[in-house]
């Protein structure tokens, strides 16, 4: 939501990558623009197999972009969009692979705060990676304090969406309902926010 992402030819690496460039709409911002520079080195500590890689950042005419692997694959939610919900199998298949990432992320002090499908890719072979780490809180930071309510509703946490503190457990929760709803083709709660 804070940016457009771009394919992009690495010419001196002689490859292809994704390059997020903040919106425009946000250049106003300075929360906004330290949330997306934090993506960028929020991510870019957790190197695993399964969370996107981020391979630099820096800006352009005074807009701050991130140079990331590049993915070839769909997200999870376009991915739900087209077939709806997934085989048991799969679903497991992609959890393991989920829960190794967000384990990752955890170990570095990292709570991702807006797991949903849509932040989830999988590659054509078959790997998941989890991206967009855009309100992440480092446990260390004081940039989102307790109180400010980030994320997708559909997947929050209680305590998330009542903008009380989280940690590793609101993005478990938020996992837990992205298999449920790739096991069962819905959202596990519906209605309106209140």
């Amino acid at each position: 939501g804070m940016g457009v992402v771009f394919k992009a030819f690495d010419g001196s690496l002689n490859r292809y990558v994704a390059i997020k460039l903040m919106s425009p709409l946000y250049l106003g911002s300075g929360a906004a623009k330290q949330r997306f520079v934090r993506e960028a080195r929020s991510a870019a500590a957790v190197i695993h197999e399964n969370v996107v890689g981020i391979h630099s950042i820096s800006e352009w005419q005074g807009i701050p972009y991130l140079v990331m692997t590049f993915i070839r694959g769909e997200s999870l939610q376009k991915r739900l969009a087209q077939r709806g919900a997934l085989s048991v199998k799969e679903v497991l298949r992609i959890g393991m692979q989920v829960a190794q990432g967000l384990a990752a992320a955890h170990a570095q002090g990292l709570i991702h705060r807006d797991i949903k499908p849509a932040n989830i890719m999988i590659t054509d072979a078959g790997e998941v990676k989890i991206t967009d780490f855009g309100i992440a809180r480092i446990e260390s930071s004081s940039l989102t304090q307790a109180g400010a309510v980030l994320g997708t509703p559909s997947y929050m946490s209680p305590e998330q969406f009542m903008g009380q503190r989280v940690d590793a457990r609101s993005d478990l929760f938020s996992a837990g309902a992205v298999l449920y709803q790739f096991l069962t083709g819905e959202k596990p709660f519906t209605g309106s926010l209140t």
